[in-house]
């Protein structure tokens, strides 16, 4: 299993990758598919810079969150999946609210 951090510094630990999926492990797991994962990256790609909007209840519209919650899914995925995003080199994101995320240019 491994751990990693969100944007507001919270420590979770998740198992799975972006290519396939993953599970956020907490007192009752949360499972992210990689259909939820292509749409925060589409999002990225598409809009940057975009608005994270993690927002359960109400994210601002046109945001990461907005499009997850648009198409079924939680607007929380973006506060696990764009950690990993930057990690990997897809992205960036400011370090305070609101979080901004912003596609890195390809080499």
């Amino acid at each position: 299993m491994q751990t990693a951090r969100t944007l507001m510094g919270v420590e979770f630990r998740f198992s799975g990758s972006l290519s396939t999926g993953l599970v956020i492990h907490k007192n009752v797991n949360i499972r992210i598919p990689h259909d939820a994962i292509k749409i925060i990256q589409a999002e990225i790609e598409e809009k940057s810079p975009v608005l994270m909007g993690a927002c359960r209840d109400n994210p601002p519209v046109k945001s990461i969150g907005n499009a997850l919650m648009n198409n079924g899914y939680s607007p929380q995925f973006s506060s696990y999946v764009v950690p990993l995003l930057i990690s990997d080199g897809f992205c960036i994101a400011n370090e305070q609210r609101p979080f901004v995320v912003t596609k890195l240019a390809k080499n």
